[in-house]
């Protein structure tokens, strides 16, 4: 199977080589620990375990010091600037995320930006239960010994170490008491978390309360508060994300950690040795230049927001397009700043990625300009010797199609085509580090099915509920391509129960009765196949027999002998393949044997080489997967491979529009995720893209 360029893992460049050198593709294990944790160039050997370090287990980067509310500006009621919500005489309860374990903690507290001193009366971590509720009594943190702090003017400090140990990927409470007024405070306003404080009037110190009863009121924001820490004996450092909106969280789901940087930490646990993962950045914020509202520059904050950082290691930088969009930045200028950001992170003797920028043509403001600078940006990363590694997230995001926008499962429905929802975070970070294998997983779904049932031209899907009871068939109603509304874009819609009781198998679907609508069918328990004709609105007729003794496996069904009406192939219990010719009117003709040995599974149909005829996949016993070319007369060439180590099952033809060429989808029996590559033509297919989790 031919692959774009969307494997996984980072590129790592040969420091020895002079200029732009051939870039290397490393293995998941290798690009961590060499890119991340070693010298760029060689993998460092393992290390016994050290002294227990620091390491940032959670971060964030402080956007602006604002007040509360800003002022109103001439003839306005209200300024439209965002302020910072904190007046002080309040007690802060914040919901942060971690993404490495330590025995020991500690919590970082900043009063960038600001000019006035603020007075810390009492601060606490606990682990959450739900809402703004500990499951235990929080542990105070102490200062120098004692249970407040003043945090100088654009100052900071550490609080000393608490027995409080924590786990990775879990919420933690932070709760500060600010017993006097505050004018301006820090914060970091793009949280997509949901913390709290107490109500407006209510002075009094509620963190070291276990409950939320005081903690009712919601707060959007992080303030003050820019890192926890752990002591860890086995940690491989911090490494951090310095970026925008995308590295912020994008259009992710709010209170789920489901930003790139979440699924990275994730996967980084798998490592012998773990490293945390501190979020920088900065919705809104540029590469080059700073703004009032949104921060200080990439550059102008590298020191405090990567350099600085407790036991950091390394640093992806996944900026440019707010600069390139929104500042008119040409390539040039964009490459410059890149070569400076590099050439200080080697100084200090950390490891500097830089990612490649993806596409987003439909986004508002696009043009052609701005394409040609994004274009040319990413050929500088993806060539230059001046980083230590790149990611191709550009490669890892874009539609195989066309290029210049994202794949439509990346970015949530009806949204702007630039920021990623969950599923497209994943896919960075999956660009980066291949998530940990579960242990086991469990199929959701079997018997996926794909066809046009609701009469629009467009592909939609169904599946029966596996290990259900009722034994119900789910229905997805095809997404229309937003450039094109007479073809799909390869997603599905939400999922609606079609019917409980599918007792049956070997579900397959095509056009059987001539009427130009999908019907479905299926084989009983008493082996007779039944069909179900279709009403092109996404409902079906009761069901009638097609055929007794019908005892076969690895049914599908497509016109394969180019008369239009569909056909069905089978294979008997002695791997026979047979084929039963359509009359376009339900019925079929005896069946004709097509081969023997038969010994592979997985089988599907659809026009999988663009010349109008109908092809056949399957997979052997060694997990190759193959293609059988069809001649669109009922035969087939010799099988050719496509594809090694082809772990998936329900495995599905999927043509973006009727009698379009033939895409792939299938579940991966490791993760459940499913997933779907595109058809580029002649049985040739695009790198593996994510559709959804858990099938």
């Amino acid at each position: 199977m031919a692959r774009s360029d969307t494997s996984h893992g980072i590129r790592r460049w040969s420091r020895w080589r002079p200029g732009a050198g051939a870039v290397a593709s490393v293995s998941v294990l290798a690009a961590l620990t060499t890119t991340l944790a070693a010298s760029p160039a060689q993998a460092a050997p393992a290390a016994p375990a050290a002294a227990p370090v620091w390491t940032r287990t959670w971060g964030t980067a402080m956007t602006i010091a604002a007040p509360a509310e800003w002022p109103a500006p001439p003839g306005k009621e209200k300024s439209d600037r965002r302020g910072s919500q904190v007046r002080g005489r309040q007690t802060l309860r914040m919901v942060v995320h971690t993404s490495t374990a330590g025995t020991a903690t500690r919590i970082h507290l900043v009063n960038t930006f600001s000019t006035a001193p603020v007075t810390i009366g009492h601060a606490t971590v606990a682990n959450r239960d739900e809402n703004g509720s500990a499951t235990g009594t929080p542990v105070t943190l102490t200062f120098g010994g004692k249970q407040s702090t003043v945090l100088p003017p654009g100052g900071s400090v550490d609080s000393d170490p608490a027995a409080f140990s924590v786990k990775a990927d879990e919420d933690l409470l932070v709760s500060i008491h600010l017993p006097d007024p505050v004018a301006m405070a820090p914060f970091h306003p793009y949280t997509l978390t949901r913390s709290y404080t107490t109500a407006p009037g209510d002075t009094a110190d509620h963190s070291a309360e276990t409950g939320d009863e005081n903690f009712r009121t919601d707060f959007p924001y992080w303030a003050f508060l820019s890192g926890v820490d752990v002591m860890s004996v086995n940690s491989g450092g911090t490494t951090v994300l310095l970026g925008d909106s995308q590295t912020d969280g994008g259009h992710t789901t709010d209170n789920a950690n489901r930003r790139w940087g979440d699924d990275y930490a994730r996967a980084l646990q798998a490592r012998e040795r773990p490293m945390g993962v501190v979020n920088a950045g900065i919705s809104g914020g540029f590469l080059l230049s700073d703004h009032p509202d949104y921060g200080q520059s990439a550059i102008g904050r590298f020191d405090r927001d990567v350099l600085e950082q407790p036991n950091v290691k390394s640093v992806i930088l996944y900026q440019g397009i707010n600069d390139i969009v929104y500042g008119n930045a040409s390539a040039p200028d964009i490459v410059g700043g890149i070569r400076r950001l590099a050439s200080r992170a080697r100084s200090a003797g950390i490891t500097f990625t830089a990612a490649t920028i993806p596409p987003f043509r439909g986004y508002g403001r696009y043009d052609a300009r701005m394409e040609q600078v994004r274009q040319d940006v990413n050929e500088y990363i993806r060539r230059t010797g001046d980083i230590d590694a790149y990611v191709d997230f550009d490669g890892a995001s874009r539609d195989p199609l066309d290029p210049s926008r994202l794949f439509a499962a990346y970015y949530n429905r009806g949204d702007d085509r630039l920021h990623f929802g969950d599923n497209g975070s994943q896919a960075l970070s999956d660009s980066v580090a291949q998530p940990p294998v579960p242990s086991r997983v469990t199929a959701r779904f079997d018997q996926t099915t794909v066809a046009d049932f609701t009469g629009d031209g467009i592909p939609d899907a169904i599946a029966r509920g596996k290990n259900e009871t009722n034994a119900p068939l789910y229905f997805w109603s095809g997404n229309s391509d937003v450039d094109d509304r007479s073809k799909g874009d390869g997603t599905f819609g939400q999922v609606r129960k079609q019917t409980d009781g599918w007792n049956f198998t070997q579900t397959t679907a095509a056009d059987f009765t001539g009427d130009g609508k999908a019907d479905i069918v299926a084989k009983g328990d008493d082996n007779v196949l039944y069909l179900w004709a279709g009403g092109g609105n996404g409902d079906f007729s009761r069901k009638r027999k097609l055929l007794g003794n019908f005892a076969y496996t690895e049914v599908v069904a497509a016109d394969f002998t180019g008369d239009g009406h569909a056909d069905l192939v089978a294979r008997d219990a002695g791997g026979d393949l047979h084929l039963w010719t359509g009359d376009g009117k339900g019925g079929f003709s005896r069946e004709v044997r097509l081969t023997g040995g038969w010994n592979f599974t997985q089988t599907t149909a659809g026009d999988f080489t663009g010349d109008g005829k109908s092809d056949l996949i399957a997979k052997d016993q060694a997990n190759d997967l193959y293609l059988w070319t069809g001649g669109g007369n009922g035969d087939f060439s010799r099988k050719r491979k496509l594809l090694s180590d082809w772990n998936y099952s329900q495995t599905s033809a999927v043509p973006f529009r009727t009698g379009g060429i033939a895409h792939l989808m299938a579940r991966s029996d490791a993760t459940g995720v499913l997933h779907e590559w595109l058809g580029l033509g002649g049985g040739s297919f695009s790198g593996r893209l994510r559709l959804a989790d858990s099938w």
